[in-house]
């Protein structure tokens, strides 16, 4: 066998494919990645046919993604599902992933694996890990959450956390925050009733 041509890797005993043969294969797959851009471009939403493929909105925006990978930078995207995310000075309305990682960037909900929020800010994340440094999240609900700098969480559920913590409220604080709310709403009611 020479170095042009090698085993085709579903079927080691199959026939060999060229080198070009796998050229032409990758820039047919580049022209289909193209054309599904320029669709999602004009109609809002990117999906791609291959679980590996990447879709990157870079100074734009698109309503919704499905891919292998997303890559956001400097723009955003409404709502997507992907394995991994990663978004650098742009925002994503809500994200579904495996591994997420937000730097200087925005996340309003997120389900993930994993998430990183590193200088950005999320609304409310759910995963099984969660890595904070000098971020902003309003609500966190992790299984294992480590902070590396200062970071600022309103509320968090976690079962481990690890690093400098400082909650604005904990679980006795949170207890009469409600009481005391649950006391506002029912007198503010009965004020309404008796109008």
């Amino acid at each position: 066998m020479t170095d042009s041509t090698r085993h085709s890797a579903a079927d080691p005993g199959g026939p060999p494919v060229s080198t070009d043969q796998r050229s032409a294969a990758s820039d047919a797959f580049e022209v289909a990645e193209v054309a599904a851009l320029a669709e999602a471009e004009a109609t809002g939403v990117a999906t791609a046919a291959s679980p590996s493929a990447t879709v990157r909105v870079e100074r734009g925006g698109i309503a919704e993604a499905t891919a292998g990978q997303v890559e956001v930078r400097l723009g955003g995207i409404g709502a997507l599902s992907a394995e991994d995310v990663f978004v650098e000075w742009g925002g994503v309305g809500a994200a579904r992933a495996d591994r997420l990682s937000v730097e200087f960037g925005s996340v309003g909900a997120a389900l993930a694996g994993e998430a990183r929020i590193s200088q950005g800010f999320a609304g409310s994340i759910a995963a099984r890990e969660a890595t904070l440094e000098q971020g902003i999240v309003r609500t966190l609900f992790a299984q294992r959450v480590v902070i590396n700098r200062p970071s600022a969480v309103l509320v968090m559920i976690a079962q481990h956390v690890t690093g400098d913590v400082r909650p604005l409220l904990d679980w006795r604080g949170a207890v009469a925050f409600g009481a005391a709310f649950g006391v506002v709403t029912a007198l503010v009611k009965g004020a309404r009733r008796t109008r």
